[in-house]
This record gives C-alpha cells, structure tokens and sequence, in this order.
C-alpha cells in the first residue's frame, strides 16, 4: 500500500522563514533559539518522524510530505492509498484541520481526526461551550482579553490557557495563578 506521511519537523529560526522540501533533513535540528521555543511546541523532530516512517515502512510504501505550502500538489501528484496525518500546521485558528481538508478536497483517505474535530478542538472556548451545551462535566471557564474584564469574585487557583492552542502549547509554570496579582502578570 502507498502510505503518505504528512508532518511538520522542528526548525531553526533561519529554516523557519523559508518552506523547506519535504525529505526531512539527515541530522536532528537544534532546539528553537530563545523566544520561539514555543511556535514549534507541537512539530516533530526528525527521530520522531524517522520512527513512524520506519515502522510504517515494515509493510507499506512511504513517502513523506512536508506540512507547507507544496503539501496539496505533491500529495495529488503521489496519489497515495492513505495519509498517515501527524501535521500540526502553523498559522490559523484552523491550522490542525489544513491537512485533513486537503485530504478531503482530494478524495484521498487519512488517519487522525476531520477537519470539523480538529478546527473545534483547538478552540478550547468552542469546545466548552459545546461540552457545556451538551451537559458534559466540565471545569468553569471564561474568556477574557484585558484584566480589566476579569471577574471580582475569582476563586484561586486558576489556570491561565490561550485559547487557540493545543499540546500545552503557550501554558507555561506561570499558567497556574495563586492569586490576582499572578493572574494579571
């Protein structure tokens, strides 16, 4: 069976401004300068992608596609029988969903979640919303955008998350809050 391997493998800050091909390197990239170890939180690095691509390759034929902006012709031009999808994409609310809903466009079947799931999932406030809606239990939640919309009769601790990420993507030591002055830094 021909097995695509979609990915996205951890870069370097100058390898993170061009597209790169889509065979990953030989060597392991070094970690992500100061300030941007965090961008690629969920990309894979290259002994992550070499495992899966072996252990695929024990009884299939696999190619290895790139997450970037060659993904949707080379994928139509391999016309694989099946996506092995692990690519977290980079920009948008709906970056996890890019992937599958090329997959969809291309009539070409894949392993993981649909775009609808993904693009939800990463919405934490859709989906306690959606949890909610549904009677599912769920801890309390609000949104905010500036301290000034916080409510007074907080109960601590908290946990500070953004809301358009996953993986503990942008959650940090400082994301529990004992107290109000913490919750606003």
């Amino acid at each position: 069976m021909k097995i695509a391997l979609t990915f996205n493998i951890r870069k370097e800050k100058e390898d993170a401004q061009e597209q790169s091909s889509a065979e990953p390197p030989s060597e392991p990239p070094s970690e992500p300068p100061s300030g941007l170890d965090d961008i690629y939180a969920e990309w894979d690095d290259i002994h992550t992608i070499r495992a899966v691509e072996t252990a695929l390759s024990l009884r299939h034929d696999v190619s290895l596609v790139e997450a970037d902006l060659d993904a949707f012709e080379r994928l139509r031009s391999l016309k694989p029988h099946l996506v092995f999808n692990i690519a977290e994409g980079l920009h948008g609310n709906s970056r996890e969903a890019q992937i599958p809903a090329m997959l969809d466009m291309l009539g070409i079947p894949y392993t993981g979640s649909d775009p609808i799931a993904l693009g939800i999932c990463l919405d934490k406030q859709r989906t306690k919303e959606i949890l909610s809606y549904q009677q599912v239990p769920t801890p309390q939640f609000f949104v905010v955008n500036t301290s000034t919309e916080l409510p007074a009769d907080l109960r601590f601790p908290l946990m500070v998350k953004p809301t358009l990420e996953g993986s503990s993507k942008g959650v940090t030591d400082n994301a529990f809050v004992s107290n109000r002055a913490a919750l606003i830094r």
